[in-house]
């Protein structure tokens, strides 16, 4: 890191250094990571003690771990992030050997063993590791990973990425058609409010009601995990099963996007039920918007941090406009004004078994406050549906508007 000459410069970069500090404490703390691990041996199947393994994040370009395997050729690199990483291998002896593109899942243990070639430590053998490690041979748990590629392509009803979760076997949920209802989610038969939500290693479940907090936006969200039997104690807290989300990073390269996604009652039909009243369209709006950025942070004549330091940053806004069309029953004007004289069901006085005159009841002997109440009741605007069996009209108010819900994440 160079610094400019002079103290402003200076004093901007250790505030900034601090700065940085502080959030990769944070995300140490919260992060949830994966290790990689493994034996390094010969042809002959022999293991090789003191070979120097060093792991390279392919995204980033950042050496994230580098040591010797032990006495029984075996090495293991924990804590680290979701991602794609290069493994490589030397030995006196023996030739180079690297695998890349090994990727690394939420939580997972990979398995890279490597066997070591006689020769030169200046060749070189290289493979392609982007399957490598997947099967796990050191955890009972029982689950699914929502990988990068599928919370991206997959279509998304609401772009609510909880949708994803009926990719997992044993996940079913109340709800419509367009999303999953997390408040009514069983995994593997578990009772629902018993399953976990993390995001970057934090619950974002609420301790009162139970239910999912605010989630990140579909595009922060880098995959996911599903646990839905047999985890380890570190997923406790739960008789159900464990959501456990990361947030996207940013890498060596700048990488963003900006979308929006749209609806407009101009672009509909009307409502059969609108048009038989001769209503118009309500107002139906869906304005879904935002924008990703990630990448090394550069700071002009003070910092370059690529391979070094990077940020990501995601926004994402909902403006909406929702068509509801309400049908209530209401008093009439006569019933409002003690006149039940169209109701075939007497009305007695109090304390007697008499009924009024006419059924009606004498206005001075109608409650103040009752008559305060029903003069804030809104009036009929429809005729409604004689109901014979009480002599009023049901159905007779209808209530057609919109809704304004929005919000920013």
């Amino acid at each position: 890191m160079q610094i400019q000459e002079g103290v402003p410069g200076r004093f901007f970069l250790l505030v900034v250094s601090f700065l940085f500090a502080g959030a990769s404490a944070i995300l140490v703390a919260q992060n949830v990571t994966g290790v990689i691990s493994g034996t390094i041996s010969d042809s002959t199947h022999a293991v090789i003690p003191n070979a120097a393994v060093t792991i390279v994040n392919a995204d980033t370009g950042v050496t994230v771990w580098q040591g010797l395997t032990n006495q029984v050729g075996l090495y293991r690199a924990p804590e680290l992030s979701v991602g794609r990483y290069n493994v490589s291998v030397e030995a006196v002896g023996f030739r180079h050997e690297a695998v890349n593109g090994v990727n690394l899942a939420v939580d997972q243990r990979a398995n890279i063993n490597i066997t070591l070639q006689p020769g030169a430590v200046a060749e070189s053998v290289t493979v392609n590791g982007n399957t490598a490690g997947q099967l796990a041979t050191d955890s009972s748990s029982l689950g699914n990973v929502i990988n990068t590629s599928q919370v991206e392509d997959l279509p998304l009803p609401s772009r609510n990425i909880l949708n994803l979760l009926s990719l997992t076997a044993g996940v079913s949920s109340g709800g419509d058609a367009t999303g999953i209802n997390a408040n009514q989610l069983s995994i593997n038969g578990s009772r629902t409010l018993n399953s976990e939500f993390t995001v970057d290693g934090v619950s974002v479940v609420s301790g009162s009601t139970g239910g999912v907090q605010t989630l990140p936006p579909a595009d922060a969200i880098r995959e996911f995990k599903v646990l839905t039997s047999a985890y380890s104690a570190e997923f406790g807290r739960t008789s159900g099963g464990t959501v456990t989300m990361v947030i996207n990073s940013g890498n060596d390269a700048y990488h963003g996007g900006v979308y929006e996604y749209f609806r407009n009652e101009d672009l509909n039909a009307n409502d059969y039920f609108q048009n038989l009243r001769g209503q118009p369209r309500a107002q139906d709006r869906y304005n879904l918007f935002g924008a990703k950025l990630g990448g090394p942070i550069l700071i002009p004549k003070l910092y370059n941090g690529k391979e070094k330091t990077f940020f990501f940053v995601d926004y994402e806004g909902l403006r909406r406009s929702s068509p509801f069309a309400n049908i209530s029953s209401v008093p009439d004007s006569a019933f409002r004004a003690g006149d039940f004289s169209a109701s075939p069901v007497p009305v007695f006085q109090p304390g007697t078994a008499t009924p009024f005159p006419g059924n009606k009841i004498p206005a001075n002997l109608i409650d103040p406050a009752a008559a305060k109440i029903l003069g804030v009741l809104p009036g009929a605007n429809s005729p409604g549906s004689p109901d014979a069996a009480d002599g009023r009209s049901i159905n007779n108010l209808v209530e057609v508007g919109s809704s304004a819900p929005s919000s920013n994440t």
